[in-house]
């Protein structure tokens, strides 16, 4: 099971626009730019409704270096500060939740203290969530199999399908925790069950996908970031109690899909180049004692 679990360079990076002060600029790329760059290579259209767009900073400001990450967290935008990068392009929200809406957080002293560095330090933060997944190939998906080295065995007429040679779960879920060796993994089945076809659907994309994707009897054990423990865990319990041949792997959200972000940053060095790209790992905030 080792071979088919390997490790993957990382870098990454991202950006869009909203009212914000404006900032002088200079000859330099701005923020603006970037993004223009990032639609520009997307296949798909821009959406006017859309979570992808600046959290803090300025589009007209100029860009020394990008960082991409999965959460731009305080030690993120610090860690990327210190090495030049002022603008950080994070997957995930900066502001706590999915639309980063700070009014339920209004004068909140960690609210307060992230917005200060961000402003005092010249820091740019965009979210690249909603058209990195929309985009041909996904984005997201791309990087962590390519982190899995899986790409020889995804079944090309059913996406995020992968047919492996025969293993069991305890062997598979003992190599995902080889590729992943921070994560927290937890997994729901028969450690002996014998398996070939697993399925991914990274994140947090819910129970109905989650549930629809075990349905299918052409995936053995499902590969998830986080769910409702009350809802895919219990189908996935149920359905064994029945006799159905199936499990289910939680990475945990920030480990399922952080590699979208190495990919990332590696695909939008094909076209920024005037400064450095480089991807920050937000890691997983679990451990276990």
């Amino acid at each position: 099971m080792k071979k088919l679990l390997g490790l993957v360079p990382t870098a990454i990076v991202l950006l869009h626009i909203k009212a914000f002060p404006q900032a002088p600029t200079g000859n330099n790329l701005t923020a603006a730019e970037v993004l223009q760059r990032i639609k520009n290579h997307l296949t798909v259209e821009w959406q006017a409704e859309t979570v992808d767009t600046f959290k803090g900073g300025n589009p007209a400001m100029d860009v020394q270096g990008i960082a991409t990450t999965f959460l731009a967290t305080l030690e993120v935008l610090k860690m990327a500060h210190s090495q030049g990068l002022n603008m950080v392009i994070t997957h995930e929200p900066t502001y706590y939740n999915h639309f980063d809406d700070k009014e339920a957080l209004k004068g909140d002293s960690v609210l307060k203290a992230k917005q200060r560095f961000i402003e005092e330090h010249g820091m740019i933060v965009f979210r690249f969530h909603d058209h990195i997944h929309q985009t041909a190939p996904d984005g997201i998906y791309k990087g962590v199999v390519r982190q899995l080295g899986w790409q020889a065995y995804e079944e090309t007429q059913r996406p995020y399908t992968y047919s492996l040679p025969p293993t069991n779960l305890e062997a598979l879920a003992r190599g995902l925790q080889n590729t992943f060796p921070s994560a927290a993994i937890r997994v729901v089945g028969d450690r002996e069950m014998d398996l070939s076809k697993v399925g991914l659907v990274l994140g947090a994309a819910g129970s109905a996908r989650q549930i629809a994707s075990l349905q299918r009897e052409d995936v053995d054990v499902l590969i998830i970031g986080e769910t409702h423990e009350w809802e895919t865990v219990e189908y996935v319990r149920d359905a064994m109690a029945t006799g159905r041949k199936k499990a289910l792997v939680l990475l945990g959200h920030a480990i399922s899909e952080e590699g979208g972000m190495v990919y990332c940053a590696d695909w939008l060095k094909g076209f920024i180049t005037e400064v450095p790209v480089r991807f920050i790992a937000a890691g997983d905030p679990f451990w276990e004692p």
